[in-house]
Formats: structure tokens, sequence, C-alpha cells
């Protein structure tokens, strides 16, 4: 699909549409960088409860692209998308917790997420996240005992 043809579609209220297009000015995927565009596309997939949007929507107000830094919405985000299941939004809370990124370090809230994580292999590639999330949860069970 042309970038115009989800341009169309996303200005028409599709949600997928928004999410891909967002995801595109974001990360420059068949486009331009452009992190406005970015910002309104995923916004709006967002409100109508994309986790993967969500996910996307809180890495730019954690970094601050086009917008304010804003920690707080950035982790509020990345709760919704994590709790709907989104992996990327799962690893990324997990190394939150771990390192006491706006919030203090808690290694156990950082096992809860690596293990939501690690819960879904079979379902997402077994790429360099995953096996972070295997590597802590296994060096955590070591030292419980």
């Amino acid at each position: 699909m042309s970038i115009s043809d989800l341009r169309e579609k996303a200005e028409s209220g599709s949600v997928v549409a928004q999410s891909v297009l967002g995801l595109s000015y974001l990360y420059g995927m068949g486009v331009e960088i452009d992190y406005k565009e970015a910002f309104r596309f995923l916004s709006a997939a967002s409100k109508e409860g994309a986790p993967r949007a969500m996910a996307n929507l809180a890495h730019m107000h954690m970094e601050g692209l086009c917008i304010p830094k804003n920690g707080p919405e950035a982790l509020r985000l990345f709760h919704a998308a994590a709790e709907a299941g989104e992996f990327l939004a799962q690893i990324e809370l997990a190394r939150i917790y771990l390192y006491g990124v706006e919030v203090a370090p808690d290694p156990e809230a950082a096992l809860k997420w690596y293990s939501a994580a690690l819960a879904q292999q079979g379902r997402v590639e077994d790429g360099e996240e995953m096996r972070e999330a295997r590597r802590y949860v296994e060096a955590h069970r070591k030292d419980k005992g």
C-alpha cells in the first residue's frame, strides 16, 4: 500500500493505517522522518487503543521527539501497551525498572515485565529482546535458588 493510500485511510479514521503511517514517519520507512506527523498519527491510533502505537508514542514522550520530554506520560503509555500484550513495551518497561529510568530501580518489576515478554515466546521473533528477557529471568531464578 502506498503512503498516499495509507494517508487517505488514516485521515478517514483507520487505526491500522494511523499506526502504520505513524511508524513510517517515526522511523523513516518509505518517507522522510517527520516527528510531527508521527506524533499526530500515533496519537490518533493510541486514543483508539492500538498498543503498538501507544508504545511508540511513549518512546516519543520518553525521548522528547517533537514534544517536550514527559516521563510520566511515557510510563503511562508503556504500561497501557504492555498490559495489552505489546512485547516491545514489556521489554522497555523491564529496562525502565531495571535501570531506574524515571522511576526508582525495581528488580521485581523488571522481572514481572521480562517474564511477561518471555511468555510470548513462540509468538514473537526470537531476537535480541527475547534473549535479553530470557537471560534476566534465568539469572533471577538462579539467584532465588
